[in-house]
């Protein structure tokens, strides 16, 4: 990618059309390299300041060159502080993403429905599995230790970037993303590796507007590690491949399609014979993802008042068996305009997320790549009342049964994410805005981790040294982060001559943090499938507990002067009190 002096554009947006979660920004060098799907027909280019282009994908190599945007500036913008502004005014690099670029591939959660959207902006994920967490980083990794991460204002309250994966992206108007640290320098330090300013939808005035939609995912593991399918169980020497029933390495005969013994006897006995040929089971393993979301909204006003409701109810099977997800948000918001020179607005939203997932995954995973190729995996799930899928009859003499390890290792989380804000706007005259506002962001969590107690049979450890007993666990945490920002600010907007405006802000702001973080454990429990801190056999239970309280007082002022409406000079300025 070029612009028409035919220098390499750094960090331009480059996705799909037709598949809009395909995307990638450019390197320093303004190339970029994709796998496109086989829908794929068209790639579309974009960059600030920069027309937006699609081009025909036609071959390989795709060479894109973009022209200077002349688009009007008379725009108007939600940028730092809450302040709208004119597009022209912001000297700053800023980019907007509206409504229709957010929900045009359906995400279900707003930070993946940025990915590809904006120039420069990494949204990487930092977990994987149900509604992964992510970073957003807007200036690159200016730190080894620091936090590194964009400033997430929703609605003027700034909120966790962890509540990105929890918003509903129908409620979204509009995102400005500011990323210089001088765009954003209103909120502080906070926001020295650039913000993203939200601004959810509000009512309209005229005819109630009633919306419903419902949207359906069905998601499968599309890459899994290409594995042996030519040879069996076994360790013997190359020249003499010798088939072994319980071996998990595949160094055995070539398969032939006959009838072998898999596993060691149980001890009534029995033995379980298989073909001795290839099965897909190890691919199968994984359940087919299922996603279903609804939303509902409704807004409407006078010319007095205006309001707007939305909520949203979501679920999620992942593709790991057994662990789900679900999400139900509720936001309400409202204005109401007493007189001429007095407004009032308020906002609220709920957001309510609960997992239920395993903590041992990985091990899982690993246990399958372990499984032989003839091994029929998926007869294995009911391992309580199967004796061959029980632990203690398994064939695989070291990993365990995979379905086991899925079940065994388990955690619960909930999270609830109270956020809200009331502001009150006052002009005693046209020029001169006085805006007072409190937000107000708490989030509560709670949850607990077990790995339930098993004990193997004298019989299953006399035939194979390989298991110990698995004395079991189980752990308590809660916690919660409260934050309370009360704000005041002056808005001077004025025509000074004919050549010149001056757009001059003054405010003060107050904030205070308070965190606390309880944790609990005990270990050997006494009875299998009872997850309770006393039922353990270890006299003292681990616990650990963590507060923090942080208040700051900052003052700002932002002065924009303008000539003849396309020379700015802007100087903006912030000093912080903090104490921890």
């Amino acid at each position: 990618v070029r612009d028409e002096s035919g220098q390499p554009v750094p960090g331009a947006s480059v996705k799909v059309k037709e598949a809009a979660s395909v995307g990638m920004s450019t390197g320093v060098d303004g190339k970029f390299s994709l796998s496109v799907p086989a829908n794929g027909r068209t790639l579309v280019v974009s960059y600030l300041g920069f027309v937006t282009q699609e081009l025909a994908i036609s071959g390989n190599v795709v060479n894109v060159a973009l022209t200077a945007e002349s688009t009007s500036l008379e725009g108007v913008v939600v940028t730092a502080g809450g302040v709208t502004i004119k597009r022209r005014e912001q000297g700053n690099q800023a980019t907007s993403v509206n409504a229709q670029q957010l929900t045009q591939a359906k995400s279900f959660n707003v930070a993946s429905a940025l990915n590809g959207k904006v120039a420069g902006l990494q949204v990487n994920a930092v977990s994987s599995g149900l509604n992964p967490s992510v970073r957003l980083v807007l200036r690159g990794n200016r730190s080894l230790l620091g936090n590194n991460q964009a400033l997430v204002v929703l609605d003027n309250v700034i909120v966790p970037n962890n509540i990105l994966g929890n918003l509903n992206p129908e409620d979204i108007e509009n995102i400005e993303v500011l990323n210089g640290a001088g765009a954003a320098s209103l909120y502080g330090s906070d926001a020295s590796n650039g913000a993203l300013i939200i601004t959810t939808k509000r009512g309209k005035r005229g005819q109630a507007i009633i919306t419903a939609g419902h949207t359906t995912n069905i998601e499968e593991v599309n890459f899994l590690p290409q594995l042996n399918t030519r040879f069996g169980s076994g360790t013997g020497p190359d020249d003499v491949p010798t088939y072994t029933a319980y071996e998990n390495q595949q160094y055995g005969p070539e398969f032939d399609g006959s009838m072998r013994v898999i596993g060691k006897p149980l001890e009534n006995g029995e033995i379980q014979t298989v073909q001795y040929s290839p099965v897909n089971d190890k691919n199968e393993f994984w359940d087919n993802g299922l996603s279903n979301q609804t939303d509902f909204s409704m807004s409407s006003g006078d010319d007095k008042s205006t309001y707007f409701v939305s909520g949203q109810y979501f679920d999620q099977r992942a593709t790991v068996p057994g662990d789900k997800y679900n999400r139900f948000s509720l936001r309400l918001n409202g204005q109401r305009n007493f007189t001429d020179k007095l407004t009032f607005d308020f906002q609220i939203s709920y957001i309510q997320n609960r997992y239920d997932q395993s903590g041992d995954a990985a091990n899982a995973f690993n246990n399958v790549l372990q499984t032989p190729a003839q091994v029929p995996l998926l007869r294995y799930s009911d391992w309580k009342t199967d004796p061959f899928a029980n632990p203690n009859g398994f064939f695989n003499e070291y990993y365990p049964n995979p379905y086991f390890t899925l079940d065994n290792n388990r955690s619960t989380t909930r999270n609830d994410y109270l956020t809200g804000n009331v502001q009150l706007n006052f002009k005693p005259i046209p020029e001169l805005n006085l805006m007072f506002r409190v937000p107000m962001s708490t989030r509560n969590n709670s949850g607990k981790a077990y790995v339930n107690k098993f004990l193997y049979s004298a019989y299953r450890k006399r035939i194979t040294t390989n298991f110990n007993d698995i004395n079991g666990s189980v752990s308590d945490f809660a916690g919660y982060t409260t934050r309370i920002n009360p704000e005041f600010q002056a808005q001077y907007i004025k025509r000074i001559a004919k050549d010149f405006s001056l757009n001059a802000i003054l405010g003060t702001s107050f904030r205070d943090d308070v965190a606390k973080d309880i944790d609990v454990s005990g270990s050997n429990l006494v009875q299998a499938g009872i997850f309770n801190i006393s039922n353990r056999l270890v006299a003292q239970p681990g616990a650990s507990e963590g507060n923090s309280r942080t208040r700051q007082i900052g003052v700002y002022g932002d002065v924009r002067v303008g000539f003849k409406d396309y020379l700015y000079l802007h100087v903006t300025g912030r000093n912080d009190w903090r104490s921890v």
